[in-house]
């Protein structure tokens, strides 16, 4: 690719009837893959993601890339409307920490291959542009294909990179590859793949995809434990119980004398982690989920709240409300479980409702105020804007029609929820 690897071209200046020899090919990710070129219809081609690969956006757009870059002449210069960034310093580390590192490397060793220039350029979508129109149809149709598409991912030794610069690499980044490299192997894989694991993970794809409309890997998963909207304790809870590692219910079973542990007196029912969350008053889940409306929360939706997209009645994603479900649902049951646990650890009764209800505000009250002081210069980090809060919290202050335009710099108070 050359010096033209970072090229973006003007989309004003494109002129299909003044190409000049240049194959122009649009190529969209956004649910399958979709390749559309005017100039040559031969190219034209609608594919289904194979499940092994991660099923996301930025996996659709880099098949995109490679399937054209390896349909089109060698001899061609190709210009496609896709997604590269950062490059070069990916391949200086090794693609270490790099989302579908796999897929990157194939694709640019696939458009290395042609002899002719090829320059890349993202373009906005759903904008009228008739390529990319035809190219999202195309994906569209690739993603209700019954049987999913074969993707080569082999690379020529002689275009194959491996390592990273001794230069480049820093103490942070070698830990990482270190961490990947066990995330990978046999042995971390085997350890996980537990029962109870199965079980749970499967349940929250389920609860997930049905909400969503769509499906979601093992690893998407994953990820979105470590979701930047939920407290650090909480990624932990979320771990812990997607694995079954909480000494609730059974577990006790199999311990001589411990046995009646794994009984729940107060409801005479065998404990468990969802009849805790979901079921149990005396741990006051009938108060802390009141007010989740969007979609009533079960087991696996709790598991899988991370990947939530809330929608409206057109289908279009509303990232507030979203934002807002997670928050609900994430800071309601750590509450419901610290509640459990200071009840268990200490003999205490089951608190009143009020007692209850007096927590929860006090939790969410925090939350908010946790967002408001992010968005300060002082904490310029976070990265948090205003527009997200504003958002994410305009619908549930209380009084919200007398508040001041910039009522995110002060004390906001929720009405019960």
């Amino acid at each position: 690719m050359g010096e033209e690897k970072n090229t973006h071209l003007p989309i004003n200046n494109w002129d299909p009837d003044d190409s000049n020899g240049i194959i122009t090919v649009f190529t969209d990710g956004s649910s399958g893959v979709g390749i559309y070129c005017a100039e040559d219809k031969s190219l034209n081609c609608a594919i289904r993601i194979p499940d092994e690969l991660e099923q996301t956006n930025q996996t659709g757009e880099i098949i995109g890339i490679k399937e054209a870059g390896e349909k089109v002449d060698k001899e061609t210069e190709l210009r496609i409307n896709g997604l590269t960034t950062n490059l070069q310093k990916w391949e200086d580390r090794g693609y270490i920490g790099v989302a579908n590192a796999r897929e990157f490397q194939v694709t640019t060793a696939i458009l290395r291959q042609q002899r002719a220039k090829t320059s890349l350029q993202w373009i906005k979508g759903h904008v009228g542009i008739k390529g990319n129109e035809k190219a999202d149809g195309l994906a569209n149709e690739g993603q209700l294909k019954e049987t999913a598409d074969k993707i080569d991912l082999s690379i020529k030794k002689s275009y194959e990179m491996s390592g990273a610069k001794l230069k480049v690499i820093t103490q942070l980044t070698a830990a990482k590859a270190i961490w990947i490299r066990k995330m990978n192997s046999v042995q971390y894989h085997k350890a996980l793949d537990r029962r109870d694991t199965r079980c749970r993970v499967g349940r929250a794809k389920w609860c997930v995809n049905n909400i969503n409309g769509m499906e979601h890997s093992d690893k998407l998963l994953g990820k979105s434990i470590h979701h930047k909207d939920f407290s650090r304790p909480f990624q932990y809870f979320l771990w812990m119980t997607i694995h079954n590692g909480y000494k609730v219910g059974d577990y006790w079973r199999n311990i001589p004398t411990m046995e009646h542990q794994a009984e729940y007196h107060h409801c005479r029912v065998n404990e468990s982690m969802e009849h805790l969350l979901l079921e149990c008053e005396a741990s006051g889940q009938a108060r802390s989920q009141k007010g989740v409306g969007w979609i009533s929360p079960d087991f696996g939706t709790i598991l899988g709240c991370g990947l939530i997209k809330i929608k409206d009645s057109e289908g279009k994603h509303k990232p507030g409300d979203s934002r807002l479900y997670q928050i609900l649902v994430s800071e309601s049951t750590h509450l419901i479980w610290k509640m459990r646990c200071d009840r268990v650890k200490n003999g205490k009764q089951p608190p009143l409702d009020r007692e209850i209800e007096c927590c929860w505000q006090q939790t969410i009250q925090n939350r908010l105020e946790l967002d408001c002081l992010l968005i300060s210069p002082k904490f310029n980090k976070a990265k948090m804007s205003k527009c997200v809060v504003r958002n994410t919290w305009k619908d549930v202050l209380a009084k919200k029609d007398d508040l001041p335009e910039e009522w995110i710099q002060g004390d906001g108070i929720l009405v019960g929820i």
